[in-house]
């Protein structure tokens, strides 16, 4: 889960791993690019290897305990609406998409200026 590193840049980086990147390292979630670039960052990092060590350490207790959680009907509900809600707003990102890449008569729009300005001359020459 790549996206979870909007602060953490190409090369070194002084940024801190967010906490869901944290979260989702100690519970093996990350892709493996992911989860390299996070192990090279707690190389260099005691405060985000603190941290991992916190998540680690809270997750273990969580899975040691004997008694089950329970989780509200209404939390279970909105759990439940997660992939629906995203699902949802990735169409409506691709259907934005469409809407500003194609014109109204569905011809593609010229994506860069140096496009536009390729196309307005090619229109010229043909007349």
């Amino acid at each position: 889960m790549a996206s979870f590193f909007d602060d953490f840049n190409e090369e070194l980086s002084i940024d801190h791993l967010s906490l869901e990147a944290i979260a989702a390292l100690v519970d093996n979630e990350l892709s493996a690019k992911a989860e390299h670039r996070a192990k090279i960052h707690l190389v260099h990092c005691a405060q985000c290897r603190e941290e991992v060590k916190a998540q680690r350490a809270a997750a273990e207790r969580i899975r040691g305990h004997d008694v089950p959680v329970h989780a509200s009907g209404s939390l279970l509900e909105k759990l439940a609406r997660i992939p629906e809600a995203a699902s949802a707003a990735a169409d409506q990102r691709v259907a934005e998409k469409d809407r500003r890449t194609f014109a109204a008569d569905g011809c593609r729009r010229p994506e860069t200026l140096a496009d536009r300005v390729g196309l307005i001359l090619r229109k010229l020459s043909q007349r």
